[in-house]
């Protein structure tokens, strides 16, 4: 009879070694320690910011990769974007499309 549990752990050991779930890691991790680092441990919905974070890390790398960069750099980019976390990336990406938009004629303010 097969040992089902050896087969689980093995095969949830391969699937972690995927590039995908490597950068995942990265982010949640690097999220997780700024979340109890500032106080999360009082506020549970910041945990949800972390879980944010590792999906759009996650789904992340094909994009880095089409850019030319390695998995390393993927893995990188994952723990920055946990540092400054999902609302301090959507300031940066207001920021941007201000900065981007701000120059067409007609828009209002």
């Amino acid at each position: 009879m097969p040992d089902y549990i050896t087969h689980l752990g093995l095969a949830l050991a391969d699937w972690l070694q995927q590039p995908e779930q490597k950068v995942a890691l990265s982010a949640a991790f690097m999220s997780a320690v700024r979340v109890i680092t500032s106080g999360g441990l009082r506020n549970p919905k910041r945990w949800g910011e972390t879980v944010m974070v590792t999906f759009l890390a996650w789904t992340s790398l094909p994009i880095i990769q089409h850019y030319g960069y390695e998995e390393e750099t993927g893995r990188f980019i994952a723990a920055f974007l946990g540092y400054i976390g999902v609302h301090g990336f959507e300031k940066r990406i207001d920021k941007l499309l201000d900065n981007l938009t701000g120059w067409l004629p007609g828009r209002r303010k």
